[in-house]
């Protein structure tokens, strides 16, 4: 049982699940850790006024865990009703002996298999045994359902799936749900006076634009090393080549965002800072989609992404690498990344003034508690604002050396429960909308005991995505992966509906998802 729990009243031998606000905006880098002495008690004091104790990590016999597991529920911001959460079932408990690790997929012939040509090779097939019901027959298909009703307003259509054929050609795009007037009228709020919203539509399906979304990620990857080494020389950025990436990575964004997600998880070898800054250029870039700035903006928030932490170049290497907290003087250190990183683009010209502002900022929180400048509400600006959140969500849900991944669900839980007091709320929830409840590439657990990836959302009902099963209910890694449209409520052999039970950190189970994937 998680409980919220004072910091007064905080004892040696607590397990700290989770803080009253961000990590990154504190020094215990550790996101999850046991207390262990007086002193990190006074720590926790310092910069915290509660946080969430889980009581089954906990050690002592007065914090055992309580037969029945509940999660409390965390408000999004203090003048609203907390949204309902999605009905996620509880994890069943781990088995005694961790699973094999996993292997990549072959087929009969015994060779490797990509995953993106499995994913479009399934374009127009479904699972054998799954039971597909006609759009018609979905209860409640046009209706909110939870947090998903709560976020994104009431959704009107249906994704509807290609039919299974001989027809090898890929399917086309989906077709999208109406906005209704108050969905575009939240929107156009939170873009700049006098910009016109615009409203994006996928023009092809996630299986195709994923091929040409790898390609965006691997030229993108190599300038961002080039910059890296460029910039270590002495020599001057170069803003072509990065203006050039960041328009191509805004064209595949535009065509479809799912794909650059998708291949951007799946191409998460290393806990790098740069290759951090590239996710954060993804979603940051499907972030503005979502909320409707032109293309030139799209391409600045691109540029914001790729060069937020690019400061982290002048800072020492062991510094980086620390596993475990900072103490003050290091924690003060790091925070200076911002400011190497405007004393590096300083000397380049031509920067547009939002793009400074955004990496200025991303650090800020609306309630006056970041940094550099402790800048509050709308002192800070909007890609400054946006940017914060997808670094954020970008850095918990990734391996680091001071701390284990969290699950994509988790993530965005936290960020709905720092909404209000650390981030604009009406930005995370359209943070939310433009990358999923469940996000593209992240890992999922099914009723069934399988474990799968998420490949694209379904507009409609964002519990409901397209998932690439990738292991049996043992956890061991399936022959063939089978591509599973959870819109249409597919059903078990037995006739049981198959559902998400939870989200999954990256790793779970042993899986790497750089085992799914060829460059």
């Amino acid at each position: 049982m998680e409980t919220k729990v004072p910091t007064t009243d905080l004892r040696v031998g607590m397990f700290v699940a989770d803080l009253d606000r961000p990590w990154v905006d504190t020094p215990f880098l550790l996101q999850g850790f046991l207390v262990e002495d007086d002193e990190q008690i006074r720590e926790l004091q310092q910069h915290c006024a509660w946080v969430i104790v889980d009581r089954a990590r906990s050690l002592g016999d007065e914090y055992e865990a309580p037969a029945a597991v509940e999660m409390p529920q965390r408000t999004a911001a203090p003048q609203q009703p907390a949204p309902a959460r999605p009905q996620v079932e509880t994890s069943p408990a781990k088995p005694s002996e961790p699973p094999p690790p996993p292997r990549p997929p072959r087929d009969n012939a015994g060779r490797v298999v990509n995953l993106e040509d499995i994913l479009a090779r399934s374009a127009s097939t479904r699972r054998p045994g799954a039971v597909v019901q006609p759009p018609d027959a979905i209860p409640g298909a046009d209706e909110g359902e939870g947090l998903v009703g709560r976020v994104f307003g009431r959704m009107k259509g249906l994704f509807k799936r290609g039919a299974a054929g001989a027809d090898d050609s890929p399917p086309p795009a989906p077709p999208q749900p109406e906005e209704s007037p108050q969905e575009l009228a939240a929107r156009a709020a939170l873009l700049p006076p006098g910009m016109v919203v615009q409203t994006y539509r996928d023009l092809v399906p996630v299986e195709v634009e994923v091929v040409k979304a790898r390609e965006v990620l691997q030229k993108t990857d190599e300038v961002l090393d080039k910059l890296v080494v460029d910039i270590r020389g002495g020599h001057l950025l170069e803003i072509e080549e990065v203006e050039e990436v960041v328009n191509d990575m805004v064209e595949s964004i535009v065509r479809n965002p799912d794909a650059l997600m998708w291949v951007a998880r799946l191409r998460e070898q290393d806990i790098t800072t740069y290759g951090h800054s590239l996710q954060v250029a993804v979603y940051l870039t499907a972030f503005g989609r979502q909320l409707g700035f032109p293309k030139p903006q799209l391409a600045m928030l691109g540029q914001v992404g790729l060069l937020l932490d690019i400061g982290k170049i002048k800072l020492p290497r062991e510094l980086l690498e620390k596993e475990g907290k900072l103490s003050a003087e290091e924690f003060t250190l790091a925070k200076q990344h911002v400011q190497f990183g405007l004393d590096i683009l300083a000397s380049t010209p031509n920067f547009h003034p939002e793009v400074i502002e955004g990496i200025s900022h991303h650090h800020e929180r609306i309630n006056g508690s970041g940094y550099p400048e402790g800048l509050q509400g709308t002192e800070i600006s909007l890609f400054g604002r946006m940017s914060g959140i997808a670094d954020c969500f970008a850095a918990i849900t990734k391996r680091r050396p001071y701390a284990e991944a969290i699950s994509s669900y988790e993530a965005m839980r936290s960020l709905s429960g720092w909404a209000g007091d650390y981030f604009q709320e009406a930005l995370v929830q359209q943070f939310i909308s433009s990358v999923g409840v469940f996000p593209v590439g992240s890992l999922i657990e099914l009723n069934t005991g399988e474990v799968a990836i998420v490949v694209a959302h379904n507009k409609v009902r964002r519990l409901k995505p397209r998932v690439l099963v990738v292991t049996g209910p043992d956890k061991s890694p399936v022959g063939f992966p089978s591509l599973l449209d959870l819109l249409y409520d597919p059903k078990t052999g037995d006739d049981k509906p198959i559902f998400i039970r939870r989200g999954l950190a990256a790793g779970a189970f042993g899986l790497d998802l750089k085992d799914f994937y060829l460059a």
